[in-house]
């Protein structure tokens, strides 16, 4: 074989391998979609655009089989992380967060269904805008299993950009005509504060924290201490020295008493640091529960500061015989990995949570998700009735999630593990789908293009502005939890990073945590129920 015919060889492999194909496009998807300006990029859609991209210049042909597991996988995921709280966070959020949350997916619902039937759009292209304008992956793979795809992901396509703007536009603007109002609030909810201070005073040289009788009689807690441009966690047993940045958090009182006894108040910032992170941990585990930290030996196993507990609205220092109750927000500051360990161990993951994935339960999670969604279930009235491959995952997923262990299975995984296998379900589900509509998109395009972008706008605006005013003006709930309400109900991470700017405290994180799992499962739901209405009134 002359040399020339070894090179058409190895180009006929390369074109024929749909495999290099597919995970070439999920590389440069992903790398696309991580480019960030601002905190705000395209994330998991990077791959649906660079699949499209490619799907129209080369043609590509995609593989079925592999857009059947990605589907299963990323749904099936989607299960894992909502079913432990799912069912819980009804009775838990019931009254405040889950009713404003089903309030604005609710006149979501109803605002895409009147505009789409009222302006003619078609039901594909018009479920496309709705899932583009939340920028929710969950209610684009759901408009999948109803409509053409290539309406679907046109529409998709076409309002995603404006979700995006307009989530950011609604809570930057909101954020600051209301600033001032919501530092009102933040004031008025919670008397912590932290402040620096340099140690100066030569009798607390060597001394151990927990031989200081000044810190340890006070309600002041040491979170983070700089120490030769090193940062690091407190605990009872770390000794402080002289020059010492020591981080205090506290009562402002108790703060500024403690923090003049020890030295000087410095205006460093080491908030940003990456050595150390803060995170809100709720308390579900209930080996834990009416246990003190003293007890479960926290501080000493884990290497993090606890800086506050929240209970029933209430803030307070927690003092090393405290003990935990159900439903305790721990306020924790670490390393990544550390505050990950804490809350494996403190949270519901905990119970049944295994330190890697199990293969032999993963396969158990696949097969029941394949035969669900295989069933077929005959109706007189009706005809056949099946789940399909995406309700089959969802449903698995609850399944596993919920009861955590079914027999010798385990349905609980490390939030990693879960969030790779989901992400990588959604590469590939995205991939196959872009090559099948990236031809069709282009052909797609012409002067409704311009509607279709107003009509994403106003997906995305009204039910914002009347999630909001129900929460805060007719429930009280108050700015800053709201917003993270409205973030968690559109599953749109980077809005609660502008409302932390304001809000540094961890009420719109818990706000948005509440809410979350409950909104990747209705929102799925929802695209459901409009596809069925936008039939009965003959869409």
């Amino acid at each position: 074989m002359t040399p020339l015919e070894d090179l058409i060889t190895i180009e006929f492999f390369f074109q024929k391998s749909e495999l290099i194909v597919t995970f070439l496009i999920v590389l440069l998807g992903i790398t696309f979609g991580n480019i960030r300006i601002k905190g705000v990029g395209f994330g998991s859609s990077g791959v649906l655009i660079v699949a499209m991209i490619a799907g129209y210049l080369y043609q590509f042909n995609p593989v079925p089989i592999l857009q059947d597991l990605g589907i299963v996988l990323f749904l099936l995921c989607v299960g894992l992380e909502a079913g432990p709280s799912f069912f819980r966070a009804f009775k838990q959020h019931g009254k405040r967060f889950i009713t404003n949350v089903i309030i604005l997916l609710v006149i979501s619902g109803i605002n895409t269904v009147v505009i789409i039937y009222l302006a003619g759009v078609p039901v594909g292209i018009g479920l496309g805008l709705f899932g583009g304008a939340f920028t929710s992956s969950p209610a684009l793979v759901s408009a999948l299993q109803f409509s053409p795809e290539s309406e679907v992901i046109f529409g998709y396509g076409v309002a995603y950009p404006f979700g995006l703007l307009g989530v950011i536009l609604f809570i930057s603007i909101a954020m600051r005509i209301l600033r001032r109002r919501l530092e009102e609030e933040t004031r008025s909810y919670s008397n912590m504060v932290a402040k620096l201070y340099r140690v100066i005073n030569d009798k607390y040289h060597g001394q151990l924290i927990k031989e200081i009788s000044d810190i340890q009689d006070s309600n002041v807690v040491i979170s983070g201490i700089l120490r030769d441009l090193s940062l690091r966690t407190a605990s009872g047993s770390t000794a402080l020295f002289k020059n010492d940045i020591v981080r205090l958090e506290g009562a402002q009182q108790d703060v500024e008493k403690v923090g003049s006894i020890l030295g000087e108040e410095v205006l460093e910032n080491f908030e940003e640091s990456p050595e150390l992170d803060s995170r809100s941990i709720v308390v579900e585990n209930k080996s834990v529960i009416n246990r003190s930290l003293t007890d479960l030996g926290i501080r000493l196993r884990f290497n993090v500061s606890l800086t506050r507990v929240i209970r029933a609205n209430l803030e307070f220092i927690p003092r090393y015989d405290q003990v935990l109750e159900y439903g305790d927000v721990m306020v924790a500051v670490g390393s990544p990995y550390q505050l990950d360990q804490l809350e494996m161990f403190l949270g519901h993951e905990h119970q049944a949570v295994q330190r890697r994935v199990d293969i032999r339960s993963l396969a158990a999670a696949l097969f029941l998700a394949f035969f669900i969604g295989g069933l077929i279930i005959p109706f007189p009235a009706i005809g056949n009735f099946s789940l399909g491959l995406a309700g089959g995952g969802l449903v698995a997923g609850l399944i596993f999630g919920h009861f955590g262990q079914i027999g010798n299975f385990i349905g609980r995984f490390p939030r990693n593990a879960t969030e790779v296998l989901k992400e990588l379900g959604l590469a590939l589900f995205f991939v196959q789908v872009g090559f099948e509509t990236g031809q069709s998109f282009v052909e797609f395009l012409d002067y409704d293009v311009i509607y279709y972008a107003l009509y994403a706008i106003l997906f995305t605006m009204i039910p914002m502005a009347a999630s909001f005013l129900t929460g805060h003006y007719i429930m009280k709930i108050p700015i800053s939890e709201c917003f993270g309400v409205i973030c968690g109900g559109m599953t749109f991470t980077p809005g609660l990073d502008i409302i932390r700017e304001v809000d540094k405290s961890e009420r719109p994180v818990v706000a948005y945590s509440s809410v979350y799992p409950v909104s990747l499962i209705l929102v799925i739901l929802l695209v459901q129920g409009m596809y069925l209405s936008l039939m009965l009134l003959g869409g």
